[in-house]
């Protein structure tokens, strides 16, 4: 049987409060709770082996719960994000058929098809945060973008381009005219190039006559 087409749509997560819940202690489960925002209520890791490097994460991160013992129904109690991380992808589909059941989010790590979200790679780099996915298709390609990107922003003066238009945030807000007039010259054809173009010190004076009054 042909599986149903994906109909993804990007999002972002709100887990303040939140409980979540990783099915195994390896690298994948590893990569996932490195990427969980402070502020959560409960982080609770469930396998029978846990990895050194998984325990030493979770020493630091206080709202974190080591659970050595093979995953049960009663772990989805109060979960709001179900991450299937098992080696054993026949344990993964079972929690993750369990966890929708209940109205649980569910990242399947094994078989993306078989949950809800995807997490997509994350691009931190000149200030900015992006986020880059293939669908599911290929996560490797999706790093090995998210790679190649980011070593293009940090060699580029988009940092230094960023925090020039936060010192001017608060002239912009009371000034509409200001505003304007800074936003048509930055927004003109070309501009963006010169801001992500390798970094330069002819290159910083042409964008520094860009941001005069």
């Amino acid at each position: 049987m042909r599986a149903a087409p994906h109909a993804l749509y990007p999002a972002t997560l709100d887990l303040a409060g939140a409980t979540v819940l990783v099915i195994g202690a390896g690298a994948v489960a590893l990569r996932k709770l490195k990427g969980l925002p402070k502020g959560l209520k409960r982080i609770t890791i469930v396998a029978p082996e846990i990895s050194g490097p998984l325990r030493s994460w979770a020493r630091s991160r206080p709202e974190a719960k080591l659970v050595q013992r093979g995953f049960e129904r009663k772990d989805l109690k109060d979960c709001r994000l179900l991450f299937c991380c098992s080696d054993d992808a026949e344990l993964n589909a079972s929690a993750a058929r369990q966890a929708r059941a209940k109205g649980i989010w569910v990242c399947q790590s094994s078989e993306p098809g078989q949950g809800d979200l995807q997490v997509p790679a994350v691009l931190r780099a000149g200030g900015l945060h992006m986020t880059l996915s293939t669908g599911g298709a290929s996560p490797a390609l999706a790093k090995a973008l998210r790679s190649h990107f980011e070593a293009q922003l940090n060699a580029s003066d988009l940092r230094w381009f960023l925090r020039q238009l936060e010192v001017r945030r608060t002239k912009m807000k009371s000034d509409p005219e200001f505003k304007a007039r800074l936003l048509k010259r930055l927004l003109a054809p070309g501009v963006l190039s010169r801001v992500l173009a390798p970094r330069s010190a002819a290159g910083r004076r042409r964008l520094q006559s860009l941001l005069k009054p």
